[in-house]
């Protein structure tokens, strides 16, 4: 996957602008065996960085195997593959961290993530 087209089409996104305003996190993104480690500032994404990571600082992570990421970010999943906590309540991705951080900036998050299918499915 082109990481590079994924930052720009997330921080050209008006939807991620609009509703991502105020949202700063640090996301370790473990597709995988890749990890990325995503930096929003205000809704942007400011920085990614690919792995391997020794400690990471991130407030939250995200891991999943290379199949579960790869049918999350097909153009048109699957039903049941389309959101990311049916991948939770399978236990196929797991949230990690500081839960209470996640959920307050999920729409952001989930907004971002949904950009993954406009770039393509492969890390």
């Amino acid at each position: 996957m082109d990481w590079d087209l994924f930052v720009r089409r997330v921080n050209e996104d008006r939807l991620v602008a609009r509703h991502g305003a105020g949202s700063s996190f640090r996301l370790l993104l473990g597709w995988g065996d890749d990890d990325h480690l995503l930096r929003v500032d205000d809704g942007r994404l400011a920085e990614h960085r690919h792995g391997p990571f020794v400690m990471p600082h991130c407030d939250f992570a995200l891991a999943g195997s290379d199949d579960a990421w790869s049918r999350f970010a097909q153009p048109q999943p699957a039903p049941r593959d389309q959101d990311l906590f049916a991948f939770f309540r399978r236990g196929e991705i797991a949230l990690t961290g500081d839960t209470r951080k996640f959920y307050a900036h999920q729409l952001c998050l989930k907004l971002m993530l949904a950009n993954l299918r406009a770039v393509g499915a492969r890390p």
